[in-house]
């Protein structure tokens, strides 16, 4: 799409056509990556638009000021010949250059935090600093930057990719406790109404502490939880059947694990409603790995693994037992 960021910029201030309007959706339409790069614009527009200015700005007169100086000093070619586009196009750079100087040197403590919520679905999305976040279901979180850090308060579960920054450190906060990022990959457990915090590191360092204890230092393949209620840290390793944030990967290494178990990891992950038709099948271990594949899938290979028939009801898989069990 020529002359991408204008198109997005009109359609995002409402200057654009029908025919420019349906040239952007196409566009957008045409991969995950261009969904991706219109909604960080738009984002971008909404945060603009979104920051408080205090300060009496003639914003005529300042533009008039401009257009005399461009008009005196340079020929200027434009994209298009709407001379409403370029007072838009205009308006969104002085807005953004605002945006900055609000934010970094006239009131570094009033930023509004970005908030990322997934509910029945788990989400995947990109930070503003790029940094990409994994949401597990029913989890949120809000994100805010300073000049001298980034922050974000989590309630559920999450795995990040942060780009790291030594002038910007990426620290997440949990009431007391701080998960700092040192170059990494890792995965934050902190579900409401658990007594535990869990992180699990799958590539760099991250430190793990809170503001009365120094923690500890995690790296590759190491995990630790801390305990709310006893304020301890207990450090560990990851065994070799232990997967990382499977609802990220939907890997799983079952190794003679309840079914009980396994139907409640596949639940969590999946959106499906596995039922047991017999308290005692839960009972029967599974030993198999799954890496990806689809839900249905994974059902017939347990049903088969364990001998047991597949029934559909109304919204659940319901499994149970060929032959009764005794």
């Amino acid at each position: 799409m020529e002359n991408r960021d204008d198109l997005i910029a009109k359609v995002l201030s409402g200057e654009a056509s029908a025919e420019e309007i349906a040239i952007v959706e196409a566009w957008k339409n045409g991969s995950a990556e261009n969904n991706d790069y219109f909604e960080l614009s738009k984002k971008l527009f909404s945060a603009i638009n979104d920051v408080k200015i205090e300060y009496d700005v003639n914003t005529a007169a300042a533009w008039n000021k401009l257009d005399g100086r461009i008009s005196g000093e340079a020929k200027i070619i434009p994209l298009y010949k709407s001379a409403t586009f370029m007072r838009v196009a205009a308006s969104l750079i002085l807005l953004v250059a605002l945006g900055f100087v609000i934010k970094f040197f006239i009131d570094p403590n009033d930023v509004r935090p970005m908030q990322y919520t997934a509910l029945n679905k788990t989400v995947l999305d990109t930070l503003p600093d790029g940094s990409k976040v994994f949401i597990n279901k029913n989890s949120e979180l809000s994100y805010v930057a300073d000049k001298d850090t980034r922050r974000v308060e989590l309630k559920g579960e999450a795995f990040f990719e942060v780009v790291h920054n030594e002038k910007q450190p990426f620290e997440i906060v949990i009431n007391d406790v701080v998960i700092k990022d040192i170059g990494t990959a890792f995965n934050v457990k902190a579900l409401p109404g658990n007594n535990t915090i869990e992180v699990t590191v799958e590539s760099g360092e991250v430190q793990f502490y809170t503001s009365t204890d120094s923690g500890l230092n995690l790296k590759k393949g190491q995990k630790a939880i801390y305990n709310i209620t006893t304020k301890q840290f207990v450090k560990g390793v990851l065994e070799p059947a232990e997967t990382i944030a499977s609802y990220r990967s939907r890997t799983f290494n079952f190794n003679g694990t309840p079914l009980n178990e396994v139907i409640k990891q596949i639940n969590n992950v999946y959106d499906v409603n596995i039922d047991l038709d017999d308290e005692q099948i839960g009972n029967k271990e599974l030993s198999v790995e799954f890496n990806n594949e689809p839900v249905d899938v994974v059902i017939s290979i347990i049903a088969e693994t364990l001998d047991l028939e597949i029934e559909k009801r109304d919204s659940s898989v319901v499994l149970k037992s060929k032959t009764k069990v005794q």
